[in-house]
C-alpha cells in the first residue's frame, strides 16, 4: 500500500474500523441475549413442530382444557393442542415481518439516498414521504385488503409502501450529514461520480442507521399485520399468532389466559430480540450513540 494512494488509505481505514466494530459487538452482553432470544423464537417456530408433533384434528372432548402434563399450554376452543398451534403459528408472522421490513427498508434506503444525492429529486421524494406519513398507516391496509381480499402478498406490499417514508427521512438526514464532509467534497472535486460516493462514503457511514431502520420497520410490520388480522383483513390461514389472539379474545374474560398470553409473549420476544441485536450493532458501529461503548 502506497502512502500517497488515498483510495488505499481509505480502504485500510474502513477495514480497521470494521474490525474494531466487530470486536465491540462481540463484547456486548445484550447482543448475545438478543441472539439467544432470536434463535429460541426461530427454533420454536420452525423446528419445534417437527419435534413436538401433534394432531390438528378437532377434539371436542378436550375443549378449552387448562395447561396440564398432557397439554403444556392447554387446548383451544376446538380441542387442539395450544402449544403445537403456537409453534406452527410463528412461521407466517416471522416470514412476513422480515420480508416486509426488508422491502420497506430497501425502498426507504433508495428513496433517502436518491433525495440526498440528487438536488432535483430531494423535493419530490420528501413531499411524497410527508404525504404518506400524514395518513394513518392502518387506513390504506384496511382499504386495500377489503377491496382485494386477505392476500398475504398484497398485505406485505401495502404495509411496506406505508412504512418506507420513515426510513427514507432518516437515511436522507444521515446522508446529508455525510455528503457535507470534507472527504466527500474532496472526492467530488477529484471527479468521483455519485455511485462511487454512495458506495465508498455514504453507505459505509450509514450502516448503523440502516440497521436501526430495519429493526423499527420489522416491529412496525409485525404489529400492523397483527392489527390488520385482528380487524379481519390481515393474514389468511394457515394458523398464526395474530389469528390466535384475535379468535381467542372472546375467551379472555373466562380466565382462559393460555389462549391469549402465549402468542402475545412470542410476539414480544420476537420484536425485543430483533431490537437487542440491531441496537448492539448500532452501538458497535457508532460507539458514541447514547454513550454506548468505547470509541
Amino acid at each position: 500500500m502506497h502512502l500517497d494512494d488515498p483510495d488505499a488509505l481509505e480502504a485500510a481505514a474502513l477495514a480497521f474500523g470494521a474490525t474494531r466494530s466487530w470486536h465491540r459487538l462481540l463484547r456486548q452482553e445484550l447482543f448475545w441475549l438478543g441472539v439467544a432470544l432470536l434463535l429460541f423464537v426461530l427454533l420454536f417456530a420452525f423446528a419445534g413442530p417437527e419435534v413436538y408433533h401433534r394432531s390438528q384434528d378437532y377434539n371436542v372432548a378436550a375443549f378449552l382444557m387448562p395447561p396440564s402434563a398432557r397439554y403444556p399450554l392447554g387446548t383451544d376452543a376446538l380441542g387442539r393442542d395450544n402449544l403445537y398451534e403456537l409453534m406452527l403459528g410463528g412461521r407466517l408472522p416471522i416470514l412476513t415481518g422480515f420480508a416486509t421490513a426488508i422491502g420497506a427498508t430497501l425502498l426507504g434506503l433508495w428513496a433517502g439516498l436518491s433525495a440526498a444525492l440528487s438536488r432535483s429529486l430531494e423535493g419530490p421524494v420528501l413531499r411524497v414521504a410527508d404525504a404518506i406519513l400524514s395518513i394513518p398507516q392502518v387506513v390504506p391496509i384496511i382499504i386495500v385488503e377489503s377491496l382485494l381480499g386477505a392476500n398475504v402478498y398484497v398485505l406485505m406490499g401495502i404495509v411496506a409502501l406505508t412504512l418506507w417514508p420513515s426510513t427514507a427521512r432518516l437515511i436522507w438526514t444521515r446522508a446529508i450529514v455525510v455528503r457535507e464532509q470534507p472527504y466527500v467534497e474532496a472526492a467530488r472535486a477529484s471527479g468521483a461520480g455519485r455511485l462511487r460516493i454512495l458506495l465508498r462514503h455514504v453507505l459505509p457511514n450509514s450502516f448503523d442507521t440502516v440497521l436501526t431502520c430495519f429493526a423499527t420497520q420489522f416491529a412496525s410490520a409485525v404489529l400492523f399485520i397483527a392489527l390488520a388480522t385482528a380487524l379481519g383483513v390481515g393474514l389468511p390461514p394457515p394458523w398464526n399468532w395474530a389469528t390466535m389472539i384475535s379468535t381467542s379474545l372472546g375467551y379472555a374474560g373466562n380466565h382462559d389466559w393460555w389462549l391469549v398470553a402465549p402468542p402475545g409473549l412470542m410476539f414480544s420476544l420476537l420484536i425485543v430480540s430483533v431490537f437487542l441485536v440491531t441496537d448492539a450493532v448500532r452501538r458497535a458501529w457508532n460507539p458514541r450513540a447514547l454513550g454506548g461503548g468505547a470509541p
